[in-house]
């Protein structure tokens, strides 16, 4: 009898450990990547484990197959890319192993297990969204109230001091708390959504954390976090009719917040005119219209500055003015870079990591396009700083094309989630929401990001993807 106690409680424990490594991934999001790292693998290695002894059933997606051969083929083309003689073979001999892109490169295999093991304990039933989310609640609640008091005393709760425009809170040196809460967030406010719903109670307690953490990123000073949580918020009023009044309130509630901040505090007023000076939009609209005035006709004129511009089928060719959008900014150069890197080898690119090390030829190269001033018109960075042109520059078109086909899976999925939703089928896809609004916003194109392949972006990524391609066939999550 002891000995059946003995197995039971064993494998309730096996079972639990899983369930704890899931619901605690928001946690070691903040502590750092080294942990991270270890919790995913402790994750994936305690779940193989789990599914091996009790014989858990299996599903393997069709969709898998494309994740299989864009890893496959990015891990052969980084191995002859970086093993062919020349600049990339001869930059990384002193690398550590560790840092090798090669072997990077082949450890990207773990992300395809974890959608896989995502995949089987949902069917399974051993894992569910609630509990992720109410954990993400207390995390992100902790990291909004540590960068407000951050701000308002210049040191938070453990003593770190502000970085000027910058509350970074729990990260220290990291200025990552913005992007921290824009991605952790939505997951909070669904679960005060899902089982707070009493009005007179759930609207104002939703409202109070929607506003929270709104505050929070914006004293974070991450504006792209920002303006990309404000694009969540707004995806969710157009698509889930039920959570209009809140959201919409809770923005206007923000809107006002913002407004008094800005206006008493002149650093951040200043960041946030800058950020809206560079991506005026009304400004390339002008661009395209001057451009569609002067279409087929081949003019060369002195510009005001003396430079020459060179008008030929409908495209300007200025050098330094070329992008509107961003020209103060230094992803202004780094895209322009990457876009050259990809030029050089638009097929299949130069593998993982090889920007940071192809970026530094681009310059010389390309020295005829460089402008008579001393302003450089290409820039070097450990990465493109948008998904898909560090796609195309590492992958090429074949392995961009891979991804893509990948997210528009992704995409089909998500609309028939939020169509059963909206047409009251199912009233538990509310938790998929959150879900599908993060990946919405990781995919998107128009917007700078961090690697694609960092264990912080990748890991967040995987898990959210994974957990929507397995909810497709379950009626619960």
């Amino acid at each position: 009898m002891i000995k059946l106690k003995d197995i039971k409680n064993q494998k309730i424990n096996e079972i639990k450990l899983a369930e704890i490594l899931f619901y605690t991934f928001p946690l070691s999001f903040i502590i750092g990547n080294f942990l991270l790292s270890l919790h995913l693998l402790l994750f994936i290695v305690t779940s193989l484990f789990l599914i091996k002894k009790e014989q858990l059933t299996i599903r393997f997606n069709n969709s898998y197959w494309i994740l299989i051969f864009f890893f496959l083929y990015f891990f052969l083309s980084t191995t002859i890319q970086f093993q062919s003689p020349g600049l990339l073979n001869e930059t990384i001999q002193g690398w550590p192993f560790e840092n090798q892109p090669i072997f990077k490169s082949l450890i990207l295999f773990r992300f395809i297990i974890l959608i896989i093991i995502i995949d089987i304990l949902f069917l399974n039933k051993i894992l569910n969204l609630q509990k992720l989310f109410l954990f993400s609640l207390v995390c992100t609640s902790f990291v909004s109230f540590d960068v407000i008091l951050q701000y308002i005393t210049g040191f938070d709760l453990f003593g770190l001091k502000s970085h000027g425009s910058h509350n970074t809170g729990p990260f220290g040196d990291e200025m990552i708390a913005g992007g921290y809460l824009q991605k952790f967030s939505f997951f909070s406010f669904f679960y005060i959504f899902k089982n707070f719903k009493n009005k007179n109670f759930g609207t104002p307690l939703s409202i109070f954390i929607i506003v929270l953490h709104l505050t929070a990123t914006l004293l974070a000073g991450n504006r792209m976090s920002m303006i990309l949580f404000l694009f969540g918020c707004t995806l969710i009023i157009i698509f889930i009719k039920n959570l209009r009044l809140v959201v919409s309130l809770s923005l206007l509630i923000f809107l006002s917040i913002f407004f008094l901040l800005t206006k008493n505090d002149t650093r951040l007023k200043s960041d946030y005119n800058r950020f809206a000076a560079e991506v005026n939009i009304f400004n390339l609209f002008e661009f395209n219209k001057d451009i569609n005035k002067k279409k087929d006709i081949t003019v060369t004129k002195k510009s005001k500055e003396g430079e020459k511009m060179q008008w030929s089928e409908g495209i300007w060719k200025k050098n330094w003015d070329g992008i509107i959008i961003l020209t103060h900014s230094g992803y202004n150069r780094i895209f322009r870079t990457s876009i050259a890197v990809w030029k050089e080898q638009p097929l299949f690119g130069f593998g993982l990591k090889s920007f940071r090390i192809k970026c530094w030829e681009v310059g010389p190269k390309n020295a005829h396009l460089q402008p008579k001033s001393k302003i450089s018109i290409f820039s070097c960075s450990n990465h493109p700083h948008n998904h898909y042109l560090e796609l195309l520059s590492e992958s090429g078109i074949i392995g961009t094309a891979l991804m893509v086909v990948f997210f528009l899976i992704l995409l089909k999925n998500s609309l028939y989630y939020l169509k059963k939703y909206n047409q009251k089928i199912n009233s538990e896809i509310i938790l998929l929401i959150p879900i599908i609004v993060v990946v919405f916003i990781e995919i998107w194109p128009i917007r700078s990001t961090g690697s694609f392949f960092t264990t912080w972006n990748a890991t967040f990524f995987w898990l959210n993807a994974g957990i929507l391609l397995a909810a497709k066939k379950y009626k619960t999550f």
